[in-house]
C-alpha cells in the first residue's frame, strides 16, 4: 500500500512539473523546487525502511555470534553503494551524468578503502591455510 501511495504522489509531482511548464514562464525554478521536494520526501520514505531492514541484520548477526566490526564494514559498503548511487542519478536527471560518473567513481573507491581490512584479513587467513 505505502509503494502505491509512493508512485502516486511521483506522478502527481511529474504532472504538476509538466503542467507548470505549459502554463508559467518560471518552469524551470519551480521544476526545480518540486524535484527537490519530491527526492526528500522519496529519500525519508527510503531511510525509514532501510533503517528496519539494518536492525533486521544486525539481530541476525548476533545471533550467529559475527564479528560487529566486518557488519559494520558490511553496512558502510551497502550505504555508501546506495549514497553514490542515488548522487549519480541525481546528477544524471539534472543532465550532468559527467559529475555522476565521477560520484559513481568515488563511491567504488570509497568501498574498496572501507573493504581493504576485510581483504587483509582475507589475504592472512589463506597464507595461513597454505
Amino acid at each position: 500500500m505505502e509503494m502505491l501511495r509512493l508512485v502516486g504522489f511521483g506522478i502527481i509531482a511529474a504532472t504538476l512539473i509538466i503542467t507548470l511548464g505549459k502554463f508559467s514562464d518560471q518552469h524551470a525554478v519551480f521544476g526545480l523546487i518540486i524535484r527537490v521536494v519530491t527526492v526528500i520526501i522519496f529519500m525519508i520514505f527510503i531511510l525509514q525502511h532501510l533503517s528496519s531492514v539494518f536492525e533486521v541484520i544486525k539481530e541476525l548477526s548476533h545471533k550467529v555470534q559475527m564479528d560487529s566490526t566486518y557488519l559494520d564494514i558490511i553496512l558502510k559498503i551497502i550505504g555508501i553503494a546506495y549514497i553514490a548511487e542515488f548522487g549519480y542519478q541525481l546528477c544524471k536527471d539534472a543532465g550532468e551524468e559527467a559529475i555522476g560518473t565521477k560520484i559513481q567513481f568515488a563511491g567504488k573507491v570509497m568501498i574498496f578503502v572501507i573493504s581493504s581490512p576485510v581483504i587483509l584479513a582475507l589475504v592472512a587467513l589463506i597464507t595461513e591455510l597454505l
